[in-house]
């Protein structure tokens, strides 16, 4: 056997941790897959889930040709067909109904996959709705809105400088099982270690003693759901103590009294009830976060899926800028990415933000760069009227496991006229479907990271050319053939169209380069590369590393990166905020309009009674597995049981409830059983379950994850409960009554 070696980015989250890929060519398989050493950004590490890119192509499970019910059944047939398919079903819908008839839901794994970002991006301009939801909802979406309250910009999201921080507070993220997220950073686990070793101190704040929080120096487990209290309770004791310190910002930042005002109420002993943390552990963390030499506050998704995660994620970067830790070394700063962001990217416009521009039809959920929040999706299916969704596709994601009452999910996705999926599986959502279009694999594809550039911790860029000849369209293309079919369109003409006018709005927003070259230029010296390679090179070359088309001759172009086996890392960040704020008064806003209408709501939140018969329910992650849809792959599902919940001894004794037991577990939209572990790893009042799990609705094709135990999480979930201020799903702290089992 003959083989060779191919250098590739894992695709399977954030991190971009560097792979290389030992492949055998007459065979057309992966024979290994091991972390890149050389690799200047991640230097070797890797996770399990990254044999993804071998065990997901050899699953026997995996759709090889696409699909197409007919009656209650699927049969295969080629793609061609498949694609004309849908086009002709979708258009006639559109026509029918209106251009609010289709909906489009776009997953997890979207974000990872260059086609889709790219032609997703044609697909949503060319054939608009207001029915579009990302996974983004369900995830981060909090962030990107608190960030373009406070600097102007859904882009401008503050990442840790974590390597080079003297102190890290580590709120609702597990980032030694999750590698990160709004955060690109091969090898947390590493990095972790590197602060300690060097003296930094690491402290988390979880419900759960998480295994970030094992290797912390100190760990304080809140409540769930109320970190927007305890942030409230540091910011009183900033200011009480006199210990804010705005650094070199001072003069860019607007609404320090206000704010003053605002956090006032919230005194350590006001909240420390509330958030089940002791006064003075909350006035040492404003103490260490104010003294240390340098600091960071980080939050994730255990802050941004709750009732108040829109609040939690601007108090986050609020507390970053009273300790002087903004846009400094050490602290939060700004990526300089080689590419912008393809995704949230927009920005104030004549003073408008781009969030809450329209409401969702049926329950008047805020609109976010364009998009609703995917738990509404099913009332915009099963409300009549005007703009209902009749038609629906849906991009590698997984709804009715990972969104809200996934039940009422499947109940709307039954009511369609018409559904269609880009999937590799036949799983709880594409079983809804009407035409399934399967893709090539990952390394029969182009890769480049499309959502990570602008949250890398370093200025960081690698292509990876297809490992394989295409046996089949990739992601991209199969959407981008959808698109040009529903709109009667050449695929070329659709493509050129959106690079003509992506070249046209980059020269209109950059004079210097305008002054220099023209778009005919642009698209003359980006045409040695074909379909979505042609969009990364100009952008990388209008970029900040970019030879700017002659302007800089010794910069960044595409054909250059192709070259770099290993990718190349162009440096740390630096301090640059001052020349990007994007709000309207070129200020900071510390205490935007949105926020202050948020925060009229606390005061009843923070006196409300706690029932005692309840406990709060929050999700727990595994690093060998994406969300669900890696659980159909045996050699990273095998191994012991990883489903169970974890339950505190107090609790469980209340409810006479044994290690290893069936439990019942109810909420206002069903109940689950789940098998318990008793641990003092989860703080009383807490019951911790993993997300994604059960495999078992009929229609199904994964026979690994079908035999898998586990419950769904999302049964449990109420697509009623969202934070009023971004629509973001609350996943965490779901009240819920557990008692044992009684068949």
């Amino acid at each position: 056997m003959t083989t060779r070696q191919v250098t590739r980015l894992c695709p399977f989250c954030e991190a971009c941790c560097g792979l290389v890929v030992e492949v055998d060519d007459a065979a057309q398989r992966v024979v290994s897959i091991k972390g890149d050493k050389d690799n200047p950004f991640s230097k070797g590490f890797l996770c399990p889930k990254s044999q993804g890119l071998k065990l997901l192509d050899e699953d026997p499970d995996r759709l090889r040709r696409p699909l197409v019910r007919r009656g209650s059944d699927f049969i295969e047939t080629d793609m061609d067909s498949a694609i004309d398919e849908a086009a002709a079903r979708i258009r006639t819908i559109r026509e029918k109904c209106g251009q609010d008839a289709l909906g489009l839901y776009i997953g997890n794994p979207v974000a990872h996959n260059l086609g889709l970002v790219i032609y997703g991006g044609i697909f949503a301009l060319t054939l608009p709705s207001r029915n579009m939801g990302t996974a983004g909802s369900i995830d981060h979406i909090a962030k990107v809105v608190s960030s373009c309250e406070l600097f102007g910009s859904e882009a401008l999201v503050p990442v840790p400088d974590i390597d080079r921080t003297d102190y890290m507070l580590v709120i609702g993220a597990n980032p030694v099982v999750s590698n990160g997220s709004l955060a690109t950073a091969p090898g947390w686990p590493r990095r972790l270690e590197a602060l300690r070793a060097r003296g930094g101190k690491l402290v988390v704040i979880d419900p759960r003693r998480t295994e970030t929080a094992a290797i912390a120096d100190r760990h304080l487990a809140i409540k769930p759901g109320t970190d927007v209290f305890l942030l409230l309770g540091v910011v009183r004791t900033l200011f009480a103590e006199q210990l804010v310190s705005l650094g070199s910002l001072g003069d860019c930042i607007d609404g320090l009294d206000e704010l003053r005002e605002l956090a006032d109420p919230f005194a350590p002993e006001a909240i420390a009830d509330r958030t089940g943390i002791e006064p003075a552990a909350i006035r040492m963390l404003a103490r260490e976060l104010a003294e240390a030499p340098s600091a960071v506050v980080y939050g994730r998704i255990g802050t941004t899926a709750q009732k108040h995660g829109t609040l939690t994620s601007w108090l986050i970067d609020v507390v970053n800028i009273l300790t002087g830790n903004l846009d400094r070394e050490g602290g939060a700063m700004f990526p300089l990415p080689v590419t912008p962001a393809l995704i949230y990217n927009q920005v104030y416009a004549d003073g408008v933000a781009p969030n809450n521009r329209w409401r969702s039809r049926a329950k008047g959920l805020p609109e976010v760069s364009g998009f609703v929040p995917v738990a509404t999706l099913p009332d915009e299916i099963l409300t009549p009227g005007e703009g209902q969704v009749r038609a629906l596709l849906t991009l590698c994601g997984n709804p009715v496991r990972s969104s809200p009452n996934s039940a009422k999910y499947a109940r709307a996705l039954a009511d369609l006229e018409f559904m269609a999926s880009i999937d590799i599986y036949l799983n709880e959502t594409t079983r809804f479907a009407d035409v399934i279009l399967p893709p090539s694999s990952h390394l029969e594809q182009v890769h480049y990271p499309p959502f990570s550039p602008p949250y890398m911790v370093r200025s960081y860029a690698k292509w990876d050319d297809a490992a394989f000849p295409a046996q089949s369209l990739g992601d991209g293309d199969i959407l981008l053939e959808l698109n040009a079919r529903i709109l009667g369109v050449p695929v070329a003409a659709l493509e050129t169209q959106a690079l003509e006018g992506m070249v046209a709005q980059a020269l209109v927003q950059d004079r210097e380069l305008a002054g220099h070259a023209s778009a005919a230029d642009c698209l003359t010296a980006i045409s040695e590369h074909t379909r979505a390679a042609r969009f990364i090179d100009f952008l990388i070359r209008s970029g900040p590393f970019g030879d700017r088309f002659g302007l800089k001759p010794d910069g960044l172009t595409l054909a250059q990166l192709q070259q770099a086996m290993h990718g190349l890392d162009l440096g740390p960040m630096a301090p640059r905020i001052r020349s990007a704020i994007a709000t309207p008064n070129g200020k900071i806003q510390l205490v935007p309009t949105l926020m202050k209408r948020g925060m009229a709501s606390l005061s009843a939140d923070l006196s409300s009674e706690e029932k005692p018969t309840v406990l709060r329910m929050v999700g727990k992650r595994h690093l060998r597995s994406n969300n669900s849809w890696m659980h159909n792959i045996s050699a990273l599902s095998k191994g012991p049981d990883r489903s169970f919940a974890e339950l505190h001894p107090e609790d469980a004794a209340a409810r006479g409830i044994k290690d290893g037991a069936t439990i019942t577990i109810r909420s206002s939209t069903g109940e689950i059983r789940a098998n318990a572990r008793i641990t003092s790893d989860v703080r009383k009042g807490v019951i911790a379950l993993p997300h994604g799990h059960d495999h078992t609705d009929e229609g199904v094709r994964l026979s690994v994850a079908g035999r898998l135990p586990g419950a769904n999480f999302n049964f449990l979930t109420d697509e009623n409960d969202w934070d009023s201020l971004s629509g973001i799903a609350v996943l965490n702290g779901i009240e819920v009554e557990v008692s044992s089992f009684q068949p």
